[in-house]
């Protein structure tokens, strides 16, 4: 068993078109771990508890395409009985690379498994309110099985080669700059060495060369790929949002056109206000959810902390939210609501940003 990732929405699609439009559908619990993982099958019409869950049929695979194979044959022995019209779908917790990976094999072994990969924290919840005593990962195999016959969630959509690559890049630069950060913070705390110093100076180097050869490439998958670059080069033309913001953007949360609402996309990225009140004596001071892409929210921070400073339509919002009694993390996180909305926008227009939009006159239809 390894420890559950913390979930990255990307890895999830908001189009339900994925998931097959079936009305019978048995469900396969998958818990997954670095070398094996456990499947466990739940067929339709099955419910916790009036299915004892020590009845699950679960069996023990290796993380591996051959493994996958094994389980289709597996399942296909199951349900050699059942009628055919019944589909079979997988569902698994996020646990990053492990479970993305045995996703792709399991689609490519068996694409009408469609497998669906969950937050940690949502199946987490399901699992602790039916109140079992252990935690074992082929209990937690039949667990998620009821997990999928009572939520049905939408099939996980894999990232095509060039946005996994030029997320895989952004991720990586991210990583070298918080490491430059601590580095050039333990180059102070040696100043008085000149050995230590001179070493430290010497990583800094290296890392200033990493972060260079890493854009580089980033640039250069951009530039490879049609799609991405007239995206990101759209996107770059609004106030505050360079090629970083940009590139992250587009390679964690994808296309953003396929959200079909605003609102969508905003709750996706986790920028919408979380509310806490109850009674009369719980009133919370509303915050941002959270919930969604940590990378986005960097990103969009630093770009909305460069807006504010300059002269934009979303700084006069900012600066309204503020004389209007918000605080100023409060309205920073409208601003960046407003941007990632706005960047969605501009996407689905075709066009580049123009900052006078709203001076412009509109279009009078003559009957």
């Amino acid at each position: 068993m390894v420890r559950k990732s913390r979930i990255t929405k990307r890895d999830f699609t908001m189009n339900e078109s994925t998931s097959p439009s079936v009305e019978h559908v048995h469900w396969v619990g998958v818990d997954v771990a670095k070398k094996t993982f456990d499947a466990a099958l739940v067929r339709d019409g099955q419910k916790y508890p009036a299915t004892p869950i020590a009845s699950i049929p679960v069996r023990s695979f290796s993380r591996t395409p051959r493994g996958v194979c094994e389980l289709v044959e597996w399942l296909d022995s199951l349900l050699s009985g059942e009628h055919p019209s019944c589909a079979v779908r997988a569902v698994m917790e996020a646990t990053g690379r492990y479970s993305t990976e045995l996703a792709v094999w399991m689609a490519e072994c068996r694409p009408a498994l469609a497998p669906a990969i969950q937050p940690p924290h949502h199946t987490a919840a399901f699992i602790k309110s039916m109140g079992l005593r252990s935690k074992t990962d082929k209990l937690e195999a039949r667990a998620l099985g009821f997990y999928g016959m009572e939520r049905q969630p939408v099939a996980y959509k894999p990232a095509n080669k060039q946005e996994a690559h030029l997320r895989d890049l952004t991720r990586h630069r991210d990583f070298l700059v918080r490491q430059r950060v601590a580095e050039a913070n333990r180059a102070e705390e040696v100043k008085h060495c000149s050995f230590a110093r001179k070493m430290a100076d010497r990583r800094l180097a290296q890392t200033d060369r990493d972060i260079e050869k890493t854009e580089a490439q980033m640039h250069k998958v951009v530039d490879s790929t049609p799609e991405l670059k007239g995206d990101i080069d759209q996107l770059r033309t609004i106030y505050g949002v360079g090629f970083i913001v940009a590139a992250t953007v587009r390679a964690e949360l994808g296309d953003l056109r396929r959200f079909e609402k605003a609102r969508q996309l905003s709750a996706y990225a986790g920028l919408t206000p979380a509310i806490r009140e109850s009674g009369t004596s719980v009133k919370g001071r509303p915050h941002l959810d959270k919930n969604g892409n940590p990378h986005v929210r960097q990103a969009l921070y630093l770009a909305a902390m460069v807006i504010i400073r300059g002269k934009n339509n979303l700084q006069r919002d900012y600066l309204r939210l503020r004389e209007n009694g918000q605080a100023p993390k409060s309205a920073l996180g409208a601003v960046m609501r407003k941007l990632l909305v706005l960047m969605r926008a501009i996407l689905i227009s075709g066009k580049p940003f123009d900052p006078m939009w709203k001076t412009q006159p509109k279009c009078v239809r003559v009957q």
